[in-house]
């Protein structure tokens, strides 16, 4: 049995993933800690009975009751900090989407799961869309077009972490395009993104067209059917992970600093390598946007 600590209650991510962990045989979400940015009090104590889980008053109070930990936290600028306690301790850590908002960060967290070789794992649930999984298990290179919608770091991240899947290969170069609301990405096989982000927020979806091994094309809709296709396979992933039998580590450091290196393409409208000096300054503020935000339920 995996005793899952879940900290951050802020997003409809920890009830979600919740029901997951506690409807599997093999899991269980032993503890909760949230810092009452986004929920009430109440809410965390209903959550706590619902799951049978332990309460806990700081995050790493949980170490040495759970064997894995899920950082949900919307605030990703709490991410790095209590993630680096729970690595160094040798406990399997998921970060959610977006991982930070800083090339700092990002390098801080390569770091230190490189020096203690701890299973992490997290980022966007979209990768895990079956729809996306055939996508990438095509061979050779990729010719990408995919659009998302909302905020381009919040959300932009679902689709700069699955271009980065599909493709394959660490990404090199970004060049703005269309105006400040779209650009394209070169990846080290050669293959390309074009990703644009701001479609329109009424029957909001993501949509992709991959050209291939073959040519392809997936929409997924904000629906409780189509975030189920996608969240099943997250958390199976992440058991996985926890036990030492998937490392996609890599792959998601480098999506982190795409997605930093977008916004830096869009913000500027310069040509982004991730050698630029631009990306080492550049940040996004998790505190302010959690101080505007509002859960789904």
């Amino acid at each position: 049995m995996i005793d899952v600590g879940i900290i951050g209650l802020d997003t409809s991510h920890s009830e979600k993933f919740a029901e997951l962990l506690s409807s599997r045989s093999d899991t269980t979400v032993r503890g909760v800690w949230d810092g009452g940015d986004v929920r009430p009090d109440a809410y965390t104590e209903a959550f706590c009975r619902d799951h049978c889980s332990s309460r806990y008053d700081r995050p790493e109070e949980m170490i040495d009751h759970v064997d894995a930990v899920m950082i949900l936290t919307v605030d990703w600028d709490r991410h790095r900090p209590i993630a680096v306690r729970f690595l160094e301790a040798g406990v399997p850590t998921f970060v959610d989407k977006p991982i930070a908002g800083s090339i700092d960060d990002i390098e801080t967290l390569r770091r230190t799961v490189e020096r203690n070789g701890t299973p992490f794992c997290g980022g966007s649930a979209v990768p895990s869309h079956p729809s996306l999984a055939i996508m990438r298990g095509d061979a050779g290179t990729h010719d990408l077009f995919a659009a998302g919608y909302n905020d381009p770091f919040y959300y932009g991240v679902h689709i700069t972490d699955a271009a980065r899947t599909i493709c394959g290969a660490d990404w090199t170069r970004i060049v703005s395009a269309d105006h400040g609301v779209a650009t394209t990405v070169t990846f080290a096989d050669g293959s390309s993104a074009t990703l644009r982000f701001d479609g329109p927020t009424e029957n909001a979806a993501f949509g992709l067209l991959d050209v291939g091994g073959a040519t392809r094309t997936a929409r997924i809709d904000a629906t409780a059917e189509e975030l189920n296709r996608m969240y099943n396979p997250f958390i199976e992933a992440f058991v996985e992970t926890v036990r030492g039998n998937r490392d996609e580590s890599g792959r998601l450091f480098d999506a982190a600093t795409l997605l930093l290196g977008v916004q830096a393409a869009l913000e500027f409208d310069v040509v982004v390598t991730p050698e630029s000096p631009l990306l080492a300054d550049l940040t996004r503020d998790g505190r302010s946007f959690t101080d505007t935000y509002e859960p789904l339920y």
